[in-house]
């Protein structure tokens, strides 16, 4: 069981909507790299860029990870400016695979397993210097495109000196119309090369997206979500090709509630379905993965006076709760029910006019349950810690 207690200090809009980014979208029981479905909050912009026409004119600073070497730091502003509104966005880690820890495939990683190969090398440059454009309209169709760079690298002058290059070029395209909603991130290029101790040592995407669609009925929004990920990995100049992928599924409906002036109740359920496959040059490190789940969510949100807003979540897999592993080529087939998955989380706003101060403090991960998350490493329960600054002006 993970469980989560946010402490946060947040402000709220004039209209009495409270956003507090990451740490309000963990505090509901949603995603906090894209944001949410159905719920509405800034940290959508980074799944449909064409969110930023409906929650612009703020800035936003954010730190805080799993460890004090590991900041995470990230943040940026976001305009409108007539009928367009723009943004540019620091140190975002949405779709991070970074390179120089991974150390096994996506199957590996759901399996919870370490047998197949290696897929990544400790001497590849890590992925830095994130920069997110955003740019977005409304001309009876709201419309937004993000597009997000990356490049570190480290030539030594030295002759045999090692070489480390990583570069990331993504496109993010989204429109809002009326009740529909629909939205495409693509990754054009993610790669990292070492020239040292292997040279020729490559990891590259391989064909990574993110896609879907949503349309709002009354108190109700439907949603469908297709998200792949892929990387090919050479170990060596002459070496033969690894390959691992990863593809998510998910199919569901959220629920919206005004239950009075000051209270909001979210709900939702979905069929999610992830499939993985590692495959290498042995067959006996190929490794496959499967996973069937329907989650249900239930949070709130209260004004529990002018100042103060109180939220939580509880989240669990319901009737469909299974998984499928095979190793060594096929020869070795697990099956079975994934660990206990319910999920508890709490969060709290203090709110200071236009600015909000967010922090954050607990347990982040699967309840033992190893999965692939965005940066396709195993994932398990972890402290957290995050602070974030927002301001509206």
């Amino acid at each position: 069981m993970k469980k989560q207690i946010v402490l946060a200090t947040i402000a709220t809009l004039a209209t009495g909507s409270a956003y507090a980014t990451k740490a309000r979208m963990n505090a509901l029981g949603q995603a906090q790299d894209r944001g949410s479905f159905y719920i509405n909050d800034t940290r959508n912009v980074f799944r449909n860029a064409a969110r930023i026409n409906q929650t612009n004119n703020y800035a936003v600073t954010e730190w805080g990870d799993t460890a004090a070497t590991n900041t995470n730091a990230e943040g940026g502003f976001f305009k409108n400016q007539g009928s367009f509104s723009y943004g540019v966005y620091l140190g975002s880690d949405v779709t991070d695979q970074d390179f120089g820890t991974v150390s096994n495939g996506y199957a590996d990683g759901l399996a919870g397993t370490t047998t197949g190969d290696t897929y990544g090398n400790a001497n590849f440059l890590d992925r830095g210097n994130d920069l997110d454009l955003f740019f977005g309209g409304d001309m009876g169709v709201e419309w937004g495109a993000r597009l997000h760079y990356a490049n570190a690298k480290s030539e030594p002058g030295a002759p045999g000196a090692t070489e480390q290059k990583n570069s990331t070029l993504e496109l993010g395209l989204g429109m809002v119309m009326g009740d529909l909603n629909a939205y495409v991130n693509y990754t054009l290029k993610d790669e990292a090369e070492y020239d040292g101790t292997n040279a020729g040592s490559v990891i590259e995407n391989d064909g990574t997206m993110n896609l879907g669609v949503g349309y709002k009925w009354m108190d109700y929004t439907f949603f469908v979500d297709y998200d792949k990920k892929g990387l090919e990995y050479v170990a060596s100049t002459g070496t033969a090709a690894q390959t691992t992928e990863q593809s998510v599924l998910t199919v569901g409906a959220g629920y919206t509630k005004e239950i009075s002036s000051t209270a909001r109740l979210f709900t939702d359920v979905s069929f999610v379905r992830t499939s993985a496959e590692d495959s290498s040059a042995t067959v006996n490190d190929n490794v496959e993965y499967d996973k069937s789940e329907l989650p249900l969510t239930v949070g709130f949100e209260a004004d529990a006076t002018s100042w103060l807003t109180l939220r939580g979540s509880i989240s669990q897999n319901i009737f469909i709760n299974s998984f499928t592993s095979k190793a060594a080529g096929g020869t070795v087939e697990n099956k079975g029910t994934l660990a206990n998955s319910t999920d508890v989380q709490a969060g709290a706003t203090l709110n200071f006019g236009k600015l909000m101060i967010d922090g954050m403090i607990g347990t982040n991960g699967t309840g033992g349950t190893a999965y692939a998350g965005d940066r396709g490493v195993l994932d398990t329960d972890r402290l957290l810690t995050r602070v974030a600054v927002h301001y509206w002006f």
